[in-house]
């Protein structure tokens, strides 16, 4: 089946937001650090996820808005006492309490297959809907949570239907994704919440042509002649991840940068090399006034450069240690 250009560029998009969810954890550690929680301001939450006041006492602070490709998602951090599987446990228990009565309606389905043909979860109709994925030392919940589940399955058939057409995760319900890792050192698991709160619209992400929704940096000049992919971004905070992409070789975009921010009054740091691996040949880094930005270019399936834009911290926030002397 080939597919249209207008689906490969929404598919192409959709995998770049799993760069982004890879990234979202340096950001959202930075978020959470005690100098960004003193200057926090307020966001007003409707109802964020109402199990994370189960981790226990220990919060990282409070939930985050973030606008991604010019829709709006939220995310919150916790550091909790809880062993890794309860902790998961607690939240699956909440993704099939909060299904608006369709994990019920799907459990009453016969077995989708017996023995060991297929995994547990697709075997389980009632955990269609709620992922649960685990190593022992991280693990994941994704699921959909709604408030009713009207008509029953061929209900949820036409809400399907309806996503389909119009790219609203609202049709489905609230989406949440948690990722949580145990540190042995510790003793204490780290859980980073993702969700959706109404609409949030896939489909607009990723328009056939032309630049993805959201804006660029006032800090970070854009690539040459690029196209912008990704746009994620804390309002009013300096925490945002840009990717662009560029017909311009790595190295050519890695030196525009070297020169470009330099000459703005930022200092370049070189990242000591991990064994045979040398950073500085695919990142820049750059520091100002307690400000980080780091720019990472790698190769596409399509041999364009894809730049990776990643600012973090300013005065008032975190504040970027062992920065180098004017």
């Amino acid at each position: 089946m080939k597919l249209r250009p207008s689906t490969r560029k929404k598919l192409k998009g959709a995998f770049r937001v799993a760069f982004f969810l890879s990234c979202v954890n340096l950001l959202g550690t930075a978020l959470y650090l005690p100098r960004a929680r003193a200057a926090a301001e307020k966001f007003a939450v409707s109802r964020g996820l109402e199990v994370l006041k189960q981790l226990g006492p220990r919060l990282d602070g409070p939930e985050q808005a973030m606008s991604i490709n010019g829709q709006r998602m939220f995310l919150a951090s916790r550091v909790t006492p809880l062993p890794l599987d309860q902790v998961l446990g607690l939240f699956e228990h909440d993704c099939q309490a909060n299904s608006g009565g369709l994990s019920r309606e799907l459990g009453q389905l016969p077995a989708a297959a017996q023995g060991d043909a297929l995994p547990a979860q697709l075997r389980d109709p009632s955990r269609w809907f709620t992922l649960r994925e685990e190593d022992g030392r991280a693990g994941q919940v994704t699921c959909f949570v709604r408030q009713s589940s009207p008509g029953g399955l061929r209900g949820l058939i036409a809400r399907l239907a309806a996503f389909a057409k119009s790219g609203d995760l609202a049709e489905l319900g609230d989406a949440h994704y948690v990722v949580a890792r145990r540190d042995e050192g510790s003793n204490l698991t780290h859980v980073l919440a993702m969700w959706t709160e109404g609409h949030f619209n896939v489909l607009s992400m990723f328009p056939a042509t032309g630049d993805a929704p959201g804006g660029d940096s006032s800090v970070v000049p854009r690539p040459p002649s690029s196209l912008r992919v990704l746009s994620a971004e804390a309002p009013d905070r300096p925490y945002a991840l840009r990717m662009y992409d560029s017909p311009q070789k790595p190295s050519e975009i890695l030196s525009g940068y070297s020169q470009q921010m330099q000459s703005r009054g930022w200092s370049k740091l070189d990242v000591p090399r991990a064994g045979e691996i040398d950073l500085n040949q695919s990142s820049c880094t750059f520091t100002k006034d307690g400000r980080a930005v780091i720019v990472v270019v790698n190769t596409t399936p399509e041999e364009k450069s894809g730049v990776n834009l990643i600012e973090l911290g300013s005065q008032g926030f975190a504040t970027v240690q062992g920065e180098p002397s004017p």
